[in-house]
């Protein structure tokens, strides 16, 4: 996995009307969609997207993981409160980097209340996922301190969805890559023309 990458994950509905560039979205889970953004997003903003997302289907989320120093998951389903999610971090002792975060999910203290309250509204919100998990296995996740890539994993683990750690490929790019194709494509016809 890259050190910076963020992911919406999203209840599938035919015909929804998303957001660039989620209609596109591979399958992630049963029922399911999810991708990598293109670029990293502000937490404001990656909290906007699924947001919107949400008023369109039945719910959502977001993820995001900033390299060694914490992950961020908002969860949101229709017609309820977002759950906002820190993991990975040392609520006792928390570094620099992570206090707008802390603030953005209302941590407060040593968040020992909050590590119950978060686990408990996302073991709610699970209900929507492909895997419904329980408080007591989301507390154990974000109530851990240790932070590498296991910590997200985990969490998507619980919830029963599998996000593709390649970010969707630019516009501008996928451009180059279809001329190249028909380059590739006009020099292999000029070919086989030859040898007839």
């Amino acid at each position: 996995m890259d050190q910076h990458l963020q992911w919406v994950a999203y209840r599938d509905a035919p015909g929804a009307m998303l957001r660039a560039p989620l209609p596109s979205a591979p399958e992630v889970g049963l029922g399911w969609r999810g991708v990598a953004t293109r670029r990293w997003l502000p937490l404001d903003q990656l909290d906007d997207l699924v947001l919107d997302t949400v008023a369109k289907l039945d719910a959502a989320i977001g993820l995001a993981r900033s390299g060694q120093d914490w992950s961020y998951a908002i969860a949101a389903s229709r017609g309820g409160q977002p759950v906002r999610l820190v993991l990975g971090v040392d609520l006792a002792s928390p570094s620099e980097t992570t206090e707008e975060t802390l603030v953005r999910c209302g941590i407060t203290g040593a968040g020992k209340r909050w590590s119950k309250v978060a686990a408990r509204a996302v073991a709610a919100w699970s209900e929507h996922a492909p895997r419904v998990a329980t408080a007591a296995e989301l507390e154990r996740v974000v109530s851990s301190p240790e932070h590498d890539a296991s910590a997200l994993e985990a969490l998507l683990d619980l919830l029963g969805i599998d996000l593709p750690v390649e970010p969707i490929p630019d516009v501008h790019d996928l451009q180059s890559v279809a001329r190249d194709r028909l380059v590739d494509g006009d020099a292999q016809k000029r070919r086989w023309f030859a040898r007839r």
